[in-house]
């Protein structure tokens, strides 16, 4: 009679917590340097009231089309879940309040003060 095989796991995958750390760093810059161009940009353009906030929300969503393209087609290689790849950032106050604080200041300075 033979024995049965035990099947052997694989081992746990190496993660590198540094270059991971790197790769939300990364992702986190490229956010909030995306908010305070569009914030400039949709004060300027005189946006106001609750309408201000979609922009934000469909350029953050750009920055995952973008970060798709430039490399990360495969994200669960460089993230640690697709929902942590799409949404780092997004409602954090650092992009958040950026955003608002460009629209504000070139609103201002474009349509109150000219």
């Amino acid at each position: 009679m033979s024995s049965p095989k035990k099947r052997h796991k694989p081992p746990p995958e190496m993660i590198n917590t540094a270059n991971f750390k790197h790769n939300f760093g990364v992702l986190g810059f490229f956010r909030t340097f995306v908010s305070v161009i569009t914030g400039t940009v949709i004060g300027i353009l005189g946006v106001q009231g609750w309408w201000g906030f979609i922009p934000h929300f469909v350029t953050q969503l750009l920055c995952v089309f973008a970060m798709f393209l430039k490399g990360a087609t495969n994200p669960k290689l460089y993230f640690n879940t697709w929902f942590s790849f799409l949404f780092f950032n997004v409602f954090s106050s650092i992009t958040l309040l950026s955003y608002m604080l460009f629209w504000m200041t070139f609103f201002n300075i474009t349509h109150v003060f000219a």
